[in-house]
């Protein structure tokens, strides 16, 4: 596995850091590895809705960017004490991979003494506290997985910038988000350089710079997190939603667009890891429909072909909470 690096010492913002995920996976042919910091910022994922996520009116106020990815799982605050792994590797099977990913991390920390620890589907934990949220997608022949590594971040702009909702934190057992998080320099004396190295060295066996053209490629897929279209979402008005936090799949946000009792559309959002589109899948399946009526569509459907981990059963309580 490659290291990959830029050929300059430019600050840049968080989604060209994303962007280079893509470009390694689309362009490059080795399996590679990155680390990148940024200035503070927030990065709320595919199917979230950012209103419900992100505290706008503090993150203006404070100077924090706002950007969406193209991975699914929750909201996400980073700053220069956070450092952000990117691990690309060849493959089909994307769930083999992000689970053989936390376990490489968490071996890491645990050589140099750290007694770290996966848990639920995608936080690495130290004492119950998160030091490490992950996250993934895949493109054709490559499966992305980034994740974070909380080393001295601001945990006063983290615990403002970003507002989940409070079954988040009930189903947690904390009173607030700053209960939940460590940071990395709390349980060890190596500085955040030297971890830096240490993590690299983990995880590859050699370099492979950019180069200038290469770079210039990666700021036309950046341009791309930045359309209007993308970055508000697909979040249409809806009439009537339901909320649950389903162990093992995440929060799920079931959202229908009706008319005269009818299924007009469909809408999902939630920090759950998307397979494939479910809302446009259940968005056939149900125009035209009630509620009841939708429920007997989904034979032959396959929840957890669209959202990782997510059976039927979980899909049609959900249904029925509307």
């Amino acid at each position: 596995m490659k290291h990959i690096v830029l050929p300059d010492n430019t600050q840049r913002r968080l989604i060209f850091y994303l962007a280079m995920e893509e470009f390694v996976a689309r362009e490059l042919d080795e399996d590679a590895f990155f680390l990148w910091q940024v200035n503070p910022t927030v990065i709320f994922g595919r199917n979230q809705l950012m209103e419900a996520e992100v505290n706008v009116p503090y993150c203006q106020a404070n100077g924090i960017n706002i950007f969406r990815r193209k991975s699914g799982g929750g909201c996400v605050y980073s700053d220069q004490g956070n450092l952000m792994l990117s691990y690309v590797v060849k493959g089909e099977n994307v769930g083999f991979v992000f689970d053989r990913y936390l376990r490489l991390v968490e071996l890491a920390l645990r050589k140099i003494g750290i007694p770290a620890t996966v848990s639920g589907r995608n936080d690495i934990q130290i004492a119950g506290k998160k030091v490490s949220g992950n996250a993934f997608y895949k493109v054709p022949g490559k499966c992305i997985v980034h994740g974070t590594m909380l080393f001295n971040t601001n945990f006063d702009h983290l615990v403002e910038a970003i507002t989940p909702s409070t079954d988040k934190l009930q189903s947690k057992g904390v009173a607030s988000v700053r209960q939940h998080v460590t940071n990395l320099s709390e349980h060890t004396d190596m500085g955040i350089e030297d971890f830096k190295t240490f993590i690299i060295n983990e995880f590859t066996n050699g370099t492979r710079m950019l180069t200038p053209e290469e770079v210039a490629r990666i700021e036309e897929i950046e341009k791309t997190y930045l359309d209007d279209g993308f970055f508000n979402g697909s979040n249409p008005a809806y009439s009537v939603s339901a909320r649950e936090k389903i162990e093992g799949v995440g929060e799920v946000i079931l959202s229908l667009n009706m008319r005269h009792e009818k299924i007009r559309q469909v809408h999902i959002a939630g920090d759950f890891f998307a397979l494939d589109d479910l809302a446009a899948e259940l968005t056939r399946r149900f125009a035209g429909l009630t509620v009841d009526e939708a429920v007997a569509s989904l034979s032959g459907l396959q929840a957890g072909d669209y959202i990782r981990n997510l059976t039927n059963d979980q899909l049609i309580h959900l249904i029925k909470k509307i």
